[in-house]
């Protein structure tokens, strides 16, 4: 990954946070006021930023003081303080101008398909891995590969700090570990890189095939994220 892109992503989280990420400590708390009911964590370069709602700033504060960052990753860490499952953790994968190359050998690119095909494979898959492909967050633009006039993989993008860069990936169940994954997640990719100057993918830590397509791309690690969820 060029350092360009890393600067990009971190001054990203500098602006949402109103402080260097990642920190000059170990570990900051702190509260912009996005989240009443909830705190989102993000691990870069080994420190870790907390941002809680004002009214939990104290016990999270004291919660994490003296802590390694990445703990702070580990849902079961959170277990004093949260109301609910925490969501994650996800790690993030990137690809910009430096992977394309390596892109090229990667097989024959998935065409583009109209978003309202994405439709057919929703009753294929559970709700969390709808959501957590962000197949309901509005996407921007879609590809994907069909089997007998039937979609059996997709790959979408949706919008990320407002480029079309976020990626996510679905595959039915009975054309799992036939490779499409892989093959739809590079169209995807290679389709944001040319737009945004770089792609992200999106994966949680206990899926396994995810983390399999992102390390079989060869795409880079950076950053990490749970979300706490907190009674109001």
């Amino acid at each position: 990954m060029i350092e360009a892109t890393r600067a990009r992503i971190a001054g990203h989280w500098s602006r949402r946070f109103g402080a260097p990420v990642p920190g000059p400590f170990p570990i900051t708390v702190g509260a912009t006021g996005r989240y009443a009911d909830g705190a989102l964590v993000v691990v870069l370069d080994g420190r870790a930023h907390v941002d809680a709602p004002l009214d939990h700033l104290d016990a999270v504060v004291a919660l994490t003081e003296g802590r390694d960052p990445t703990d702070l990753l580990d849902p079961a860490f959170w277990t004093p303080l949260a109301s609910a499952p925490v969501l994650g953790p996800a790690d993030r994968y990137w690809a910009d101008h430096s992977w394309t190359d390596h892109a090229a050998a990667l097989g024959d690119p998935a065409p583009e398909i109209p978003l309202e095909r994405l439709a057919e494979l929703r009753p294929l898959v559970t709700e969390r891995e709808w959501l957590e492909a962000g197949f309901a967050s509005n996407p921007i633009l879609a590809h994907g590969f069909e089997h007998d006039g039937r979609l059996v993989a997709a790959a979408v993008l949706t919008a990320l700090w407002g480029w079309p860069a976020d990626v996510g990936v679905l595959v039915a169940p009975d054309a799992r570990g036939e490779g499409l994954g892989s093959r739809v997640a590079v169209s995807a990719l290679t389709a944001a890189v040319s737009v945004a100057g770089f792609g992200c993918y999106r994966v949680e830590r206990g899926n396994a095939a995810s983390v399999a397509v992102a390390r079989h791309l060869r795409l880079e690690p950076y950053g990490a994220n749970v979300l706490v969820p907190l009674a109001p």
